[in-house]
């Protein structure tokens, strides 16, 4: 080898140019069917989201009603028998509401429809300008023909009709699907909360259970907190409403507890039905339900639900309302639902994992 020349890279004992062969036809196939498995299982996922989600709520639900159950459990009842009570117990308080509230809306739908021509006519005598509006324009026959058509015109928009109602079965159908599974979860959450933690290592199961118990109360408690909220806007509701002269105060209050269980609208939902039976009474008696309802959902937004939860949760008020603005956004009424727990987990997680960890290092 003479002094210029270079040692030949392939010489026995040297090491292979730029670090060896690459990886072999075996490890390039194993690597190739992993990214096409996860593709496939995650557009089999997709496929199946709505399963999915109503998994995840039923899941939800059940952990935190567990805290609840449990606690009837110390009174004796055993498992099953403490999950019927509770659920025996909705069942009553629903279809109290809906025989409450059945009978006065249909009344109250009919007579709408068969007086309105009337309340028109009134409106329009006690102004001259709005008076000399509905003679020239005939609004009372217009108005008459238009109630005597409904029956032709739902008959005429009869696919409209069976699309309503297909959505409306279809939300019946994943809220009863979502009460079953959720029952079922609940009968067995114990096996399913140990099922779980077999799948963490043993070195680390005994760190995961003391994880897991809390952030399983603090859904809890978020659920008592919102359950509260709920009773809070529907026991104003009735006050307010009672002292206007509003009829049916007692089943609109009633619907007002119940969706005021959705975070963040569920006072707007609740005042809907409110605000017509009011407009009925009187015009100044709905502008002023709905003066109520809008000042109270912004202090239930801004000051009431971030103080409850925060006592509920220990999360701080703004971290309430950001966590339930975010998972607004993402998620809609899920993720509303359900970003307070998952905030209040977050912070226990770094609290108890994470800062201890850092520390050490």
């Amino acid at each position: 080898m003479g002094a210029g020349n270079t040692p030949d890279s392939s010489t026995p004992g040297s090491p292979p140019p730029y670090g060896g062969h690459g990886p072999s036809t075996a490890t390039i196939i194993r690597m190739v069917m992993t990214v096409l498995a996860t593709l496939l299982l995650a557009y089999c996922a997709y496929l199946v989201r709505s399963a999915i989600l109503l998994v995840v709520v039923s899941v939800f639900l059940a952990a935190g009603f567990d805290p609840a159950i449990r606690r009837i459990e110390h009174f004796g009842p055993s498992r099953g028998q403490a999950v019927a009570i509770m659920f025996v117990t909705a069942l009553i308080a629903v279809t109290a509401f809906v025989f409450a509230v059945a009978s006065p809306l249909v009344e109250q739908v009919t007579n709408l429809v068969t007086d309105f021509p009337t309340y028109v006519q009134a409106i329009s005598e006690g102004n001259p300008q709005v008076r000399d509006f509905v003679q020239d324009n005939q609004i009372p026959e217009r108005v008459r023909e238009a109630t005597q058509n409904i029956p032709s015109a739902v008959s005429s928009s009869f696919g409209s009709v069976l699309g309503v109602a297909g959505s409306i079965l279809g939300g019946l159908f994943s809220l009863i699907t979502v009460l079953v599974l959720t029952i079922y979860f609940l009968l067995s959450f114990s096996r399913l909360r140990e099922g779980t933690l077999r799948l963490i290592p043993q070195s680390r199961r005994a760190r995961a259970q003391q994880l897991a118990d809390p952030i399983i109360g603090k859904i809890g408690s978020y659920i008592e907190g919102q359950i509260v909220i709920a009773l809070l806007s529907g026991v104003l509701a009735f006050l307010f409403l009672t002292l206007l002269g509003v009829p049916f105060s007692i089943a609109l209050a009633l619907w007002v507890f119940l969706a005021g269980l959705v975070p963040l609208v569920g006072a707007t939902i609740g005042a809907v039905p409110a605000v017509i039976v009011a407009f009925f009474s009187s015009v100044g008696v709905g502008i002023a339900v709905v003066v109520y309802f809008l000042i109270y959902q912004q202090v239930e937004n801004y000051l009431v639900a971030p103080r409850i939860m925060n006592a509920a949760v220990d999360v701080s008020p703004a971290a309430v309302l950001l966590a339930a603005l975010i998972g607004g956004t993402l998620l809609g009424f899920i993720g509303a639902l359900m970003a307070i727990p998952v905030a209040a987990s977050i912070k226990l997680i770094t609290q108890e994992v994470l800062i201890p960890k850092a520390e050490r290092h």
